[in-house]
């Protein structure tokens, strides 16, 4: 066993929210939970979730659990029954904890990000700025939200920097962290007074 790629595993699947978007997180945890269990790389064109719940199957896994784990906020819909015992398989100990570890990252991640209308109401994005916050927190570079809103990237890397200074971030990574975690209620603006 190796214990480095072991604890490097367990680290990627405790913290999705350090990752700019699921996917990132999801093409990571795949790559270093295979290191950690010694397992073969496929080709590029295997689904991240299908991989990681084959590498970290359990005796009693339902099919799709790992699917269900990420769409369903019901925790103990699709919480693993942990064997009893591993019977000094050390492999079988390697998944028991990378999965604790995946069961512990997926509690904090958020089911999706808000709207446009949500970013709206609660943030005061305006314009074209809530479709430009929502695609770079969901990992998209500058030129792809370009090509995509069809705008010039000029114009993108202007609307971002409104958003960000409107919610007083200073990074895309913090901008979906924000937004993921929902970011609280709108700052207020000025001095108001409440009666």
């Amino acid at each position: 066993m190796n214990l480095t790629a072991v604890v490097s595993a367990v680290e990627v699947l405790m913290s999705p929210l350090e990752w700019v978007s699921r996917e990132a997180w999801l093409d990571e945890s795949v790559r270093r939970v295979r290191d950690a269990c010694g397992a073969a790389s496929r080709d590029g064109s295997a689904d991240a979730v299908g991989e990681l719940a084959g590498l970290l199957r359990l005796p009693d896994d339902e099919p799709g659990w790992l699917h269900a784990a990420l769409e369903s906020p019901d925790s103990e819909r699709w919480a693993p029954t942990f064997p009893a015992t591993t019977d000094g398989s050390e492999a079988l100990l390697v998944v028991v904890s990378l999965r604790c570890a995946l069961v512990a990252g997926l509690a904090t991640l958020p089911l999706e990000l808000p709207t446009t209308r949500e970013l709206r109401v609660s943030f005061g994005l305006r314009g074209r700025e809530p479709q430009v916050a929502l695609l770079a927190a969901e990992g998209l570079s500058n030129a792809a939200i370009a090509q995509r809103l069809r705008l010039s990237a000029h114009t993108v890397r202007h609307y971002l920097e409104r958003v960000l200074g409107r919610l007083g971030l200073h990074t895309r990574k913090a901008l979906a962290l924000h937004l993921m975690g929902g970011g609280g209620e709108r700052p207020q603006q000025g001095n108001r007074r409440s009666h």
